[in-house]
């Protein structure tokens, strides 16, 4: 079994290699900064390449044989960073306004998912009373219960607002660790909540034997669905990018392959939701 440093220092090597080619064949280096976030995105293990952001990633990789492309793992906070810099770069997932307030080029709707849940052991209900959807104001006010979220990561614009009014409390831990970790943390009691969607919670709970300890409730505020987009670096080169992948999106996006990226690791009965929330997003070319 190789470690995680071993396959990210192959990757690099990897990534070396591609950006090497582009030069012999011609082709213009297209770099994808993707995220270690299953089941989003999937970056190791036996299920690697099976979440919603890969299927669609490699799709839009087929259709666009012009480029060497050149996918590099990142955090958030360096996805972040890097685009921040001006560095010449594409992500395949990421809300609105978060690639609103860096500037990017956006394309329209890519993928449509179900809202983020509060999620917490099944033996600690009684801590978070009968609110359903819990409200993050007294949620995050109760300095009984501890949470944690991913520094850079976006969760919906009301979550997001939220986090920045309670940043700094010692009760909302804002640390630079996988959610994998954290997710080891709420099982251990080491946390009392995450913030995360529910086949996140699903599949990390698969992924560690949690799948009977844990459940969830609803965020009040929060809509039942949300879109992500195509982004890249907000220059000409980057609008470039974004004119082309929207015009391969107008052609996908109907397909019945291309929807199925969306539902990808859902239970039936949230596949379902997802299919019937889906059409909206057709609707949707900004």
């Amino acid at each position: 079994m190789f470690s995680p440093r071993f396959f990210y220092r192959l990757l690099s090597c990897l990534a070396a290699l591609i950006l090497w080619s582009s030069h012999a064949s011609g082709k213009e280096a297209l770099t994808w900064g993707v995220l270690n976030f299953p089941p989003f995105q999937i970056l190791e293990g036996s299920r690697q390449g099976s979440g919603s952001f890969d299927g669609e990633l490699q799709r839009l990789i087929a259709r666009m044989p012009e480029y060497a492309h050149d996918v590099v793992p990142m955090s958030f906070a360096r996805r972040r960073e890097d685009f921040i810099a001006g560095a010449n770069l594409c992500t395949p997932g990421i809300f609105k306004p978060p690639a609103q307030a860096l500037n990017l080029a956006i394309s329209m709707p890519a993928l449509t998912h179900l809202d983020n849940r509060i999620v917490f052991l099944k033996d600690k209900a009684k801590l978070f009373g009968e609110d359903n959807p819990i409200a993050l104001d007294t949620l995050f006010s109760n300095e009984k219960l501890v949470g944690a979220v991913v520094p850079g990561r976006s969760y919906a614009p009301n979550i997001d607002e939220a986090i920045q009014r309670f940043r700094g409390k010692p009760n909302l831990m804002i640390r630079p660790l996988e959610t994998r970790q954290l997710f080891e943390m709420l099982l251990n009691g080491d946390l009392d909540y995450l913030i995360l969607f529910s086949h996140e919670a699903a599949f990390l709970a698969d992924q560690s034997g949690g799948s009977e300890l844990i459940m969830n409730r609803p965020i009040a505020g929060t809509p039942p669905y949300l879109y992500t987009h195509v982004a890249c670096t907000g220059n000409a080169w980057g609008q470039a990018i974004i004119a082309k992948i929207n015009a391969i999106l107008l052609s996908e996006r109907e397909q019945a392959q291309y929807r199925s990226y969306s539902e990808r690791w859902y239970p039936i009965e949230d596949r379902e939701k997802v299919r019937g929330y889906y059409p909206n997003m057709l609707k949707e070319l900004k």
